[in-house]
């Protein structure tokens, strides 16, 4: 009988403890997760930043805000490059490419272009108005007297006349360019081979 008893005592004594705890345990920890449902978490974090079976483990670094870069706009007149004049009928016709667009534009004296007004003409170089500056351009210059903005196009039809051919001992033959063309190619083509170790 005795023995029995200690064998209902032991029996009985978990599961008085296992009610008790059921009994106890949501009251607190219910309170637990109503009170800080936000910061449930938070005590966490550490492993979850440090853990050293993370991919995306890393350093903690604190990120500065980068400055804005400025935006470069280019005046218009650097995309238009004078290509040439000609004399015809007692009157001067300029040839100007615009470099964006890829076309050639028809000036005659007095004609509006970009910020500017086309004035007086020779055979080399023509004087272009803009506000109260007077620029005299040369043949082969841009519109602000300098030597352009060079364009994506105008820069991949360069390289693609500068491309080496498939094979390597044969002569490469140069192509035929005057002016800031002919230096702008020379310089692709020294870049390139630098590139390709020679």
């Amino acid at each position: 009988m005795k023995n029995n008893y200690n064998r209902m005592t032991a029996c009985m004594l978990p599961a008085v403890a296992l009610g008790f705890i059921i009994t106890m345990w949501p009251q607190s920890g219910l309170s637990e997760i109503a009170m800080e449902p936000k910061d449930a978490w938070a005590k966490y974090q550490v492993i979850l930043q440090r853990n050293i079976f993370s991919r995306q483990r890393g350093p903690i670094r604190q990120r500065l805000a980068a400055p804005a870069r400025p935006v470069v706009t280019r005046n218009p007149e650097s995309y238009l490059l004078l290509k040439g004049i000609v004399h015809e009928d007692d009157t001067f016709i300029a040839f100007v490419e615009d470099t964006q667009d890829n076309m050639v534009l028809w000036l005659r004296e007095g004609d509006d272009i970009a910020r500017g007004t086309v004035k007086n003409f020779t055979l080399d170089s023509i004087e272009y108005q803009l506000e109260d500056r007077t620029i005299i351009v040369a043949v082969g210059r841009d519109l602000e007297g300098g030597q352009g903005t060079i364009s994506m196009n105008r820069l991949l039809e360069l390289s693609a006349t500068s491309s080496p051919s498939s094979d390597p001992n044969a002569a490469t033959e140069e192509p035929t360019l005057s002016g800031d063309d002919a230096e702008i190619l020379k310089q692709l083509m020294d870049q390139r081979k630098r590139q390709i170790g020679q």
